[in-house]
């Protein structure tokens, strides 16, 4: 590989038999190019990704070359690989008459630069993105392009794939260097399996090496050692928007700061600070006399890593799980310490808010719990165990039934019920959530068939997505697959994703839920109001329905409640043109409550508990039955009717 002596020009080939359209791609990548007001993030952008290849006004600098037809690419790539002076992005329409299509050129192009990030452009929506990845793999460097399009959507595309190539460049080169020194060091290959790369911290095996010292020592001392493991929530997140440099950096300045608050300033004690895994740290203290003293070395830790981290110019905070053993307490030798360690580091971070968490001994029983359950999880998705159940959802205004949730249930042949909460996230550390999620679907449709054979069945059916399912590259060629099988009417189906999921992986959600929502799929946001980012994403995705968490449903029970979020979240709807669902509704108290607030539907133990399939038929004959019992001014739910 070259050194890329120009490794910070952005080189960019434009292949289009549309004079027009290339004149319009020079115009928003050329360095005089001004956003309006609305996007003035762009050039922050562009400086976080390039820094001093910049203007001075923040605007990145695109070398920008045209081509009119598919062979005058190709040859334009094979004299840039030549030159050693590569392009980082080839935007290429996907019909170029008289000659070869984008794609047959993309093809040929990826043969001979297998770095370059292709965007095939295309006004139609016949040939869509599913399969592009198959056909010019691999699947992270071809992308999708619509036209028309925005010369800041295009400024910002390809703002991102050039800031991603020069990261892609620099790691293999970075690997290649290691590679090369490796083979030229090999005496030093001893060293390098004890340490850290990154960090030049002691690594996993040297760490349980130096905690078989400090247990060996401690036999004739007194005191016991700690070994304190810290794990950080969404460090993936920070690579992925910030790159990996800015990662390895960070990763740097945690074992810098904690090398020095606990081995340099605790000297006398010896303290080991060491890198235990991808982004979990290890901080083993000898000499703890108390568990007081103990849950002081934790807190202590915490509030060293959660200080604010510069990195590049922006102050990042970081939130740590951390688990804590000791020995002799948890263990005798310097495995088992550490796996104990490794238990309380789960608990910790699978808790909702990360609360520093002790070894006990339940969870050595809870980890073989969870052994054995994996064992059985796989087997229960393909004997049909793992199934559907329905929670109604009851219109404010007419006290028709408007919607069902589909809730999915595990029942073991003895009839005894394996808790969601239990298996649903088993499947995601076992990657078969995907799995999971396919016979659901499919338990989904095959019901909604049945309900519509039938009967007159209009009602809307709402189904959970992961954030694992979103990443699933199949899941639009999935769901589309299954409903045309099924021969299911797509109004009929409803997507639900939790906020959370939506602001942690919405670039990966984005084109996603546009694609979903264009074939008529409906898109809801779940347990809205416990986000922590800008509502300005309401405006960028397709959705139909907010369904306010029950958290603040639950508070309306008290007589001196304050009803201003529940309010603002329903104003907030109803301004988006939003439909706005109650969740956890309970009482006669909140469902008055949120009626008169103006939610257009409710869901809750109120209106009925979630039920199989053939309960829900007879449970909504009865339902339809007793739609005119009315207590007072409020449709009253069906199970408090049916007591009237």
């Amino acid at each position: 590989m070259s050194d890329l002596n120009s490794h910070h020009v952005n080189r960019v080939l434009v292949v289009d038999d549309d004079a027009h359209l290339i004149n319009e791609y020079l115009k928003c990548l050329g360095e005089d190019y001004e956003p309006d007001t609305a996007t003035t993030t762009l050039g922050d952008l562009e400086k976080v990704l390039f820094g001093e290849e910049t203007d001075e006004k923040g605007a990145a600098r695109f070398e920008v070359h045209s081509r009119n037809q598919g062979e005058a690419a190709i040859e334009a790539v094979q004299a840039a690989v030549d030159r050693q002076e590569p392009f980082a992005i080839v935007f290429i329409d996907i019909r170029m008459p008289p000659g070869i299509d984008g794609i047959e050129a993309a093809k040929k192009i990826r043969e001979i630069d297998p770095n370059v990030n292709i965007v095939v452009v295309t006004g139609s929506l016949s040939s869509g993105p599913d399969n592009l990845g198959k056909l010019i793999p691999p699947a992270d460097k071809v992308f999708f392009f619509k036209k028309p399009f925005h010369g800041v959507e295009c400024r910002q595309l390809a703002a991102a794939l050039c800031g991603k190539w020069h990261a892609d460049m620099a790691l293999r080169k970075a690997n290649e260097d290691l590679e090369r020194r490796v083979e030229e060091r090999t005496e030093a290959l001893q060293k390098i399996a004890y340490f850290d790369l990154v960090t030049r911290l002691p690594n996993q095996l040297l760490l349980i090496e130096e905690l078989k010292n400090l247990i060996s020592k401690a036999e004739d001392s007194e005191g016991d050692t700690a070994v304190v493991l810290l794990d950080f929530d969404r460090f993936s997140f920070i690579n992925e928007t910030m790159g990996y440099d800015s990662g390895t950096e960070l990763l740097r300045s945690i074992g810098n700061r904690l090398s020095r608050t606990f081995v340099e300033e605790q000297d006398k004690q010896r303290a080991i600070v060491g890198r235990f895994g991808a982004d979990e740290f290890a901080v083993m203290m000898p000499g703890v006399e108390s568990e007081d003293a103990i849950t002081e070395l934790a807190e202590r830790v915490r509030q060293t890593v959660e200080e604010p981290f510069l990195i590049n110019g922006r102050d990042l905070f970081l939130k740590a799980a951390i688990g804590v053993a000791w020995h002799p307490i948890h263990g005798r030798d310097a495995k088992r310490v550490f796996r104990c360690a490794e238990a309380a580091l789960h608990r910790s971070i699978r808790s909702l808010d990360n609360a520093i968490t002790y070894y006990h001994s339940e969870m050595r029983f809870r980890a073989r719990h969870k052994f054995d359950l994996e064992a059985e999880l796989r087997g229960a998705i393909d004997t049909g165990q793992i199934t559907a159940h329905y929670q109604p959802q009851q219109s404010t205004k007419t006290g028709e039934l408007a919607g069902v949730e589909a809730l999915a249930r595990w029942i073991r042949p003895d009839g005894s019920v394996v808790p969601p909460s239990d298996f649903i996230p088993l499947s995601e550390e076992m990657g078969i959530s995907d799995v999971l999620f396919e016979s659901i679907m499919h338990t989904v449709c095959d019901d909604v068939a049945a309900w519509r054979e039938a009967g007159d069945w209009n009602v809307p059916v709402s189904v959970n997505l992961s954030a694992h399912q979103l990443r699933n590259r199949d899941l639009v060629s999935l769901i589309k697959g299954i409903l045309t099988e099924k021969a299911i009417d797509r109004a009929l189906i409803n997507l639900e994703l939790t906020e959370t999921v939506l602001l942690e992986d919405l670039t990966v959600a984005q084109p996603v839920l546009d694609d979903l929502a264009s074939y008529g799929v409906g898109i809801h946001i779940d347990d809205f109001g416990t986000g922590y980012s800008s509502l300005s994403y309401l405006a960028q995705l397709p959705v139909q329905t907010l369904k306010i968490d029950q958290a603040f449903i639950a508070q309306l029970s008290d007589p001196d409640a304050n009803t201003k979020v529940v309010e603002a979240i329903i104003a907030l709807g109803k301004a988006m043109d939003l439909e706005v669902v109650a969740e956890g509704v309970e009482t006669d108290q909140q469902y008055a409550m949120v009626r008169r607030l103006g939610c257009d539907l409710v869901q809750g133990y109120f209106i009925a508990r979630p039920m199989s399939a053939s309960q829900l038929t007879v449970w909504r004959g009865g339902y339809v039955d007793t739609q005119s019992l009315k207590h007072g001014s409020t449709v009253v739910g069906i199970e408090e009717a049916r007591k009237k």
